[in-house]
Parts: C-alpha cells; structure tokens; sequence
C-alpha cells in the first residue's frame, strides 16, 4: 500500500500594520521596526507565509472612500479611490519585499486582489496553488491587505487577518502549525474585576473562552477592518481548524524571531482543546 506523504508544517505570520507604520501620519513607514521584522524572519529561516497589514497605506484611504460599506454612487470618485487604495498597498509591500531582496531572501509578492473574489457576500478562492508552488521553491510568498472585487459589482476590504483565515481554511499541500499576530502590546489585557482601572495582561486563553473575556481598552487607531474585536473573531475561527495562535509583541527585540523558533517568550497564547 503506498504510504500518503506527511503534509509538510508552516507558520503564518502576520506583521500589523499599526507597527509597521504610524497609523496617524498617512503614508508613514516605521522604516526601524520593518527592518528588525524583516530580519527576523531572514535568521529564524523557516518555511512560512507572510501577511501584513494596510497600517497609514491602507486604512486612511479606505475610510475616505468608504470602501468597506462597497459600491457607492453617492460617495465622489470612490471607483478612484479604490485604485488609489491598492497602488498605496502596491507600494508599501514592494517596500519590505525589496528589503528581503536586498538581503538575497526569495520573497514572492502575492496580490489578495488577484486570487479572492467575492460572491453573494462570500469569499471565493480562485487557487491557492501559487502560494503552495512558491514554498515548494523555498520562495517566501508575502499577501497583504488589498481591495477585493465582488461579482455583484461591488467591491470591498479583504484583512490581512481575512487572509489568514482563508488560508487556514483552504492550504492543502501544508499544515499550519501555528499563527502569529505581531501587534504593538504584549497581547491581550483584560480589566481587573477588583480595581477600577487596572489591566491584567493574559498570558493564555482557550479559545472557546474568548467571547467571555472583558477585554481593557488601551487605546484604539483608525482601522476599517475591526479592530481587536475582529481580529479575536477571525482567531476563534482559526482555532477551529486546530491551530493555536500567538499574540506577540512585534516591537520587542527578538520576539518574532522567538515565536517562529517557538522559543519562550511573553506573549498571549490562545490554544485548543485536543
């Protein structure tokens, strides 16, 4: 009997784009933090997929166009606007993949825009193979947040953390051994039920725990596709296909590094059940 191959195992990691850039200076890269991340990744040397996040290059141009609500005839030159939106997203990617280069790193840039469509409110995966082609090449493929077309004539906002979901869901050749979240905290906090005011910061979690938490508010930057309370909803839905996640703080030294080599490191670890 012929013996079925063991899929091989990958990482998805996801650089926030409230790191990588100033969320309040449109079209701002933290030019420090991206070359540590890049870095990073270039030592760990593991097989993986990297996503990041709009941050000033995405969101600002997406809130004035309202992109996310889709169509809208009544809102002045949101086709262009779309467009803008993506070339900005174009720029910013070729940014960290030119650092990966410059670094003689096999990175592969990836549009979201060229492999998601949307029907009737679904996303819809026109192949994963490229992606699975370029790791078979030891090629780093890098997907970002990008516009997303709709076959009703519509369009909107596809995350980082939507891809990442998407990926989970439908990577067929690879195993997803584990999902990082690189943010600009150590992970998640929440309120002390004893002291008004004071945060606890969670070091793990199951993930079916999650709509039970009182999350702390520490503070929020424009971000059409969320926020944390998104991203924790795309989390359970991870978890779901058994695969844990790190929150993990991206402006630590080394942390991403650790968490790619799954070294110990303070974070917040959302685990499942088996």
């Amino acid at each position: 009997m012929k013996r079925l191959n063991k899929k091989e195992e990958i990482f998805l990691l996801k650089l926030g784009g409230s790191f990588l850039t100033d969320k309040n200076q449109p079209f701002t890269k933290r030019e420090d933090v991206i070359k540590s991340a890049v870095q990073q990744v270039i030592d760990a040397n593991v097989k993986l997929i990297l996503i990041h996040g709009g941050g000033s290059f995405g969101h600002p141009l997406a809130k004035k166009y309202n992109l996310t609500k889709g169509a809208d005839k009544s809102i002045p030159h949101q086709n262009l606007g779309l467009v803008e939106t993506h070339q900005s997203m174009n720029k910013f990617n070729s940014y960290l993949i030119d650092l990966f280069l410059e670094n003689k790193y096999p990175a592969l840039s990836i549009q979201a825009s060229s492999i998601f469509i949307k029907s009737s409110g679904a996303i819809l995966t026109h192949s994963i193979d490229i992606i699975e082609a370029a790791l078979d090449l030891n090629i780093l493929p890098i997907l970002y947040g990008d516009i997303i077309l709709d076959k009703d004539g519509s369009f909107s906002i596809i995350s980082g953390d939507e891809i990442i979901f998407e990926l989970c869901e439908k990577l067929k050749k690879y195993h997803v051994s584990k999902v990082i979240f690189t943010m600009e905290t150590d992970g998640l906090f929440i309120c002390d039920e004893h002291e008004e005011n004071k945060y606890i910061f969670l070091e793990e979690c199951c993930y079916d725990k999650l709509d039970f938490l009182n999350l702390a508010d520490i503070g929020q930057k424009i971000d059409v596709t969320g926020g944390i309370q998104g991203k924790l909803d795309f989390i359970k839905k991870i978890c779901n296909y058994k695969i844990p996640v790190q929150l993990v703080n991206g402006l630590c030294e080394g942390y991403i590094y650790k968490s790619l080599k799954n070294q110990e490191l303070k974070c917040t670890n959302i685990f499942i059940v088996k």
